[in-house]
């Protein structure tokens, strides 16, 4: 009986190659961010590898936060990550404007609404309370990064919707109307895009990103806002300083 060749556990799958060469592109600059990657045909001819492959290669790099795709417009290198400390921090807009990251804020769509009972229970309040809705998307250096929906009890933000909602509002709620945030509770998960986040964000409808919710309390312990953010999966680092207590 032969011998297996003593090479054959050390061959490399030949999308591992392709997925090996671009990361050190994309790590080295050579490739800079927003750069447009071949396609899966050109990178078929290029490492004469079959379209599968050259597509399982491109979708990995995408898994890893390497590439982005913009529908009907190919693959590109995807920006740096953003690292968003929330044990520091419940806003991310003021976080990005301390760090200089261009962040620019565009507001979509805006109206009153009541309380549901599912918001209803987030914020502590009756069913049916009157509250701000606000949509908006955040773009980083251009480039589409999350967007936003947002819930504030109308009756604490007087006239609300007559100030500039294109800032952080948590700054606005505490600048405004004396209301600082001083803690959030918050939640992490993924999930499937709808249509509107997925024409907003340029992706197609229920590719994954990931979802952060949160509800913000003043000093006493009152919840005044509800927040679900949901970005782009390539672009989200989340961080938290844990603190182990005194048994």
């Amino acid at each position: 009986m032969s011998l297996p060749d003593s090479n054959f556990k050390n061959k490399e799958p030949a999308f591992q190659k392709v997925i090996d060469h671009f990361r050190s592109q994309i790590r080295s600059g050579a490739l800079m961010e927003h750069a447009a990657l071949p396609s899966e045909r050109a990178l078929g001819d290029q490492f004469s590898i079959s379209r599968m492959t050259a597509r399982r290669a491109l979708l990995a790099l995408e898994m890893e936060g390497l590439a982005y795709s913009s529908e009907r417009r190919g693959r590109f290198v995807s920006p740096q990550r953003l690292t968003y400390d929330i044990s520091k921090t419940v806003s991310f807009s003021e976080h990005a404007e301390d760090d200089a990251l261009g962040l620019k804020i565009e507001l979509v769509s805006k109206e009153v609404t009541r309380a549901t009972p599912v918001l209803a229970a987030k914020l502590s309040v009756e069913d049916g309370r009157e509250l701000y809705k606000y949509t908006r998307l955040f773009r980083l250096k251009g480039h589409p990064a999350f967007v936003e929906e947002e819930f504030a009890v109308a009756d604490l933000f007087p006239d609300m919707f007559s100030h500039n909602l294109e800032q952080s509002t948590t700054r606005l709620m505490e600048q405004e109307y004396n209301i600082p945030p001083h803690s959030g509770d918050i939640s992490i998960r993924m999930r499937a895009l709808n249509e509107e986040e997925s024409k907003l964000l340029g992706l197609p409808t229920y590719h994954a990103g990931i979802e952060l919710e949160q509800v913000i309390f003043d000093s006493s312990g009152r919840a005044f806002c509800y927040g679900r953010q949901i970005w782009r999966g390539e672009l989200a680092e989340f961080t938290a300083h844990a603190v182990v207590r005194d048994r």
